[in-house]
Parts: C-alpha cells; structure tokens; sequence
C-alpha cells in the first residue's frame, strides 16, 4: 500500500508541472481518454486463487491489470497472478471501475489510476504512442 501512496503523491506533483493548455496538458487528456476506452474494453481473462484472495486478471488481446477481490472489495495486486486459473464466471465490478482524472507521465509512458468506488486499485499503463502496455 506505501507503493500506491507514493504515486499518488507522484500524481499530485504531476498535476502542478506545464502551463495551462500546453502540450502536456493536451498529451494527458489524449492519454486519458485513451485510457478510458481501454478501461472499457476489458474483459475479464482468467480468475486465480491465492490463499484467501480471488484474483481478477483482466485484458483484451493482452492482460492489462490485476485486481484483488477480498470480502467483496477490490484491491490492487502487485504482480502477476500465480497457480492455476480457476473457470470464468460474471464481474459484476467490471462496470463499477471508473478513471481517476489525471495521467501521470513516467519514463516514457503514461499511467492512468482505476477507481472502483472512488479507490484506486489498479494502474494502467500507456507507450508514447497510447498503445496499452502489458503487465507480463
């Protein structure tokens, strides 16, 4: 959890660099809206058991992001799902996930922080060219 406060603090001096309509500013609204039509095209390509957590890998052609699912809560997950996939079954939450409103622009790339219930819980990630990259 200290790894997500620390990009959240990142954002934050993010947010403060580059004039008011300047290229950066235009960049990570392209960016942005780019994230948000990769946020909703995700589809939900395997599920994993990890001790008590249900792990949620989601994607299109590539796996993009993978969320936690504890009690009925979603939470970030670091890395990559371990064990074996578990059969498909409906996310509910998948409709629930939303975009924080910023971009965050790191060694050559841009990130963009997804909401579910107004916490972030999971970061996808962009190239310069606003293809999405994959986790693995």
């Amino acid at each position: 959890m200290r790894w997500l406060a620390g990009l959240l603090l990142l954002a934050q001096a993010a947010l403060g660099q580059g004039g008011a309509g300047g290229p950066v500013e235009y960049l990570g609204e392209r960016a942005l809206f780019r994230c948000l039509e990769v946020l909703k095209g995700l589809e939900v390509q395997a599920f994993y058991r990890e001790g008590p957590d249900l792990l949620v890998l989601l994607g299109r052609e590539r796996p993009l992001l993978v969320l936690a699912l504890e009690g009925g809560r979603l939470w970030p997950h670091p890395r990559p799902p371990r064990g074996r996939p578990l059969p498909k079954r409906p996310f509910p939450f998948l409709r629930e996930l939303t975009l924080a409103p910023w971009v965050l622009e790191v060694e050559g790339e841009y990130r963009c922080f997804v909401l579910h219930r107004g916490r972030v819980v999971g970061i996808l990630r962009l190239d310069q060219d606003l293809r999405p990259l994959p986790l693995f």
